[in-house]
């Protein structure tokens, strides 16, 4: 027992202490006996840990061709606790590389750590067409409820009313419209009946025949404005549409060419800023599609109905069937592209021809002809009158009256004119 004792401490003093890490290598706790380690004649240099890029793969580095050869046992060695041989250089570097990619792995969440928490701090931007929707006044909740139920319908005027653009439902609009306009057919009976009873002095039943008929055409004025109201925007949305529409498709033939998907060519619509209608469409469409979760045909047709352009909407569903029967839409875009060019030449080679001709008549009626009809007064002024106009009268009226006046109506056709094209 003393023997087995004594043989016991003198192994204790016999092996080393434990080896201190450096800051470039681990010294691992555990039996990773499998891994083969290098030779004596291998030439190690520490490895920082940056110097292993994340995904390299490392090997031990042999200066010869002799040590490419198993090393020998007693070259091995065993890598665990109280081995004499920790590690050899490839594992290592294995380490580092490992080292590397935590350390990266660390540095990105905590980089995405610290833009969550800026994001968290900054206001959140309300996109515009979410600020743009506004829930429904008391008065239009009020008519919607309680008016809404009792009023006809009109099919053709309903479609028209959401080709507009208004963001608020046709039985909103419409019961909303009708309910304004008894709100002012009521001031308006009120203010006749007393001007009628104190200043005018009628016989009561003429007041009150009186004040019900000013009351009635203050109400279908004002429902005439409400009802005519979406179709003017209607059409302003169509000429503005039509104008912009060949540029328009334009831009989607190219960005077609590159390979882009429907989804992803109205998206880009959408974000167009020459043709505000037809981005508004566009955004539609996605809002059927995203939000709504209709598929991209049903969405398209969904468009077309609410598009102010017989045109636009045509090709919305010739864009339906291409996709649904090729998946593809290039070659249609294109072709569509270069039909609308050709009539636009065409449209502008027409306006170009009108203006021409409405030069000529300027020139003739403004110009010339008052100069003519000048002369003539003046002439017919020098001769003994036998009942004629007087001709400085006649001069006055052709030159503050008539030439004003001719004038204006050209400045209105030609403006008419132009904004159409």
């Amino acid at each position: 027992m003393d023997e087995d004792s004594g043989r016991k401490k003198r192994s204790r003093a016999k092996r080393k202490p434990p080896r201190k890490a450096n800051d470039d290598e681990f010294v691992i706790e555990r039996d990773i006996s499998a891994v083969p380690t290098a030779s004596h004649s291998e030439v190690f240099t520490p490895l920082s840990p940056r110097s292993v890029e994340e995904g390299d793969s490392v090997q031990p580095i042999i200066l010869n061709e002799a040590d490419k050869t198993d090393p020998s046992p007693e070259d091995r060695g065993t890598i665990g606790p109280g081995s004499e041989k920790e590690s050899g250089p490839g594992f290592l570097r294995l380490l580092a590389g490992k080292r590397t990619r935590l350390e990266d792995k660390k540095s990105e969440e905590s980089s995405e750590l610290r833009r969550l928490r800026k994001l968290a701090k900054e206001p959140q931007k309300v996109p515009d067409d979410v600020s743009r929707v506004k829930s429904r006044s008391a008065l239009e909740r009020f008519a919607y409820t309680h008016i809404a139920k009792r009023l006809p319908q009109f099919p053709g005027y309903k479609e028209a009313y959401e080709q507009s653009g208004i963001p608020l439902i046709y039985d909103s609009y419409l019961s909303t419209a009708f309910l304004v306009s008894g709100l002012l057919a009521l001031p308006a009976f009120l203010i006749s009946l007393f001007v009628e009873s104190r200043f005018l002095h009628l016989n009561v039943y003429f007041e009150i025949i009186g004040s019900v008929v000013l009351g009635g055409v203050a109400f279908g004025i004002s429902l005439q404005v409400w009802l005519i109201y979406p179709l003017q925007r209607r059409n302003s949305f169509k000429t503005r549409l039509d104008n912009q529409l060949a540029y328009s498709f334009g831009i989607l033939g190219v960005l077609s060419a590159a390979g882009l998907n429907i989804e992803r060519l109205i998206e880009k619509l959408a974000t167009s800023e020459s043709n505000p209608v037809l981005a508004g469409l566009a955004r539609r469409f996605l809002r059927d599609v995203k939000v709504f979760g209709l598929d991209t045909e049903s969405a398209l047709r969904e468009v077309a109905q609410h598009s102010p352009s017989t045109a636009f909407s045509k090709m919305l569903e010739s864009i339906a069937i291409a996709f649904r029967t090729t998946g593809s839409i290039h070659d249609l875009v294109m072709f569509e592209s270069s039909r609308l060019f050709e009539e636009k030449k065409e449209k502008l080679t027409k306006v170009v021809g009108n203006l021409s001709l409405m030069a000529e008549l300027y020139i003739t009626l403004i110009v010339v002809g008052p100069i003519i009809f000048i002369v003539m007064m003046a002439i017919f002024g020098l001769l003994p009158s036998g009942g004629l106009p007087d001709p400085i009268l006649v001069i006055n009226v052709i030159t503050f009256v008539v030439v004003p006046m001719i004038s204006v109506m050209f400045v209105l056709m030609l403006d008419s004119l132009v904004a159409k094209t």
